[in-house]
């Protein structure tokens, strides 16, 4: 099944590996992980989230991972990128855009609260304030979310209480290997809260994703990540029994 670019190549070693991953892959994508008191941040970002109206899409692959129905139109897709463009400029001073890490291309977000920052210099009151971020994703490179070309659905990473709430209100769901340990690796391949957040149907919906990818900027940093109408954004940056709140 043709899935667009991205994940495994497409060979004979990569055919190999896939099927040995499916043999670890999660039960139930649609049970979050469970939250534990020792999670930073200690609860989620989102309060609430609106019900998805339409029913769930088909959800195929591992590497890749794609919806292979409910794809919106290109007009649709355009704004969507536009909105993470947006959500960049408002909060310059703690985001950047790249390719993903976990595709090796392709439009993502990062939080530059990190050494691997290439404008690092220009974030020198932030990287001097502390830890660079809470949680790693990718290599410890603070990648927040990547967009698929494709099919117009995103991955990010979630506090386990945002990524409950996604999936109870239909937004998304978690990928086959989040939080799973594959013998022979060593390591988890992909945080416990790694989720697919379904492709924007409409307009309307590219705001409920914008939020959900704020929600992952909460994650990965403790940013709470600025809006067009709330011009300042919030970093907690942790200490050894508290947090701080810095006004950006």
């Amino acid at each position: 099944m043709a899935l667009g670019p991205g994940g495994t190549p497409k060979t004979i070693a990569g055919y190999l590996r896939i099927s040995y991953l499916r043999l670890f892959t999660l039960k139930d994508p649609f049970s979050p992980p469970p939250p534990t008191a020792a999670h930073r941040p200690a609860n989620g970002f989102l309060l609430r989230l609106p019900l998805r109206p339409e029913a769930r899409p088909t959800v195929a692959g591992i590497a890749p991972h794609r919806q292979t129905n409910q794809k919106p139109s290109a007009d649709i897709y355009h704004l969507l990128r536009i909105s993470l463009y947006a959500l960049v400029r408002v909060n310059s001073r703690l985001l950047r855009t790249g390719n993903s890490c976990f595709e090796k291309h392709g439009l993502a977000l990062f939080l530059c609260l990190c050494p691997q920052c290439p404008d690092a210099e220009c974030h020198a009151e932030l990287l001097h304030s502390g830890p660079t971020h809470l949680n790693a994703t990718c290599q410890d490179t603070g990648e927040i979310c990547h967009l698929h070309p494709s099919d117009s659905s995103m991955h990010m990473t979630l506090h386990p209480d945002d990524a409950a709430l996604v999936i109870s209100q239909g937004w998304g769901e978690r990928h086959p290997l989040a939080g799973c340990h594959v013998p022979g690796i060593g390591k988890r391949l992909l945080p416990e809260g790694f989720v697919m957040v379904y492709a924007p149907q409409n307009e309307s919906q590219i705001q409920v994703l914008h939020d959900i990818v704020r929600a992952a900027g909460w994650w990965v940093g403790g940013v709470a990540l600025a809006t067009e109408s709330n011009a300042e954004g919030v970093v907690f940056t942790t200490t050894v029994d508290q947090y701080q709140c810095q006004q950006l």
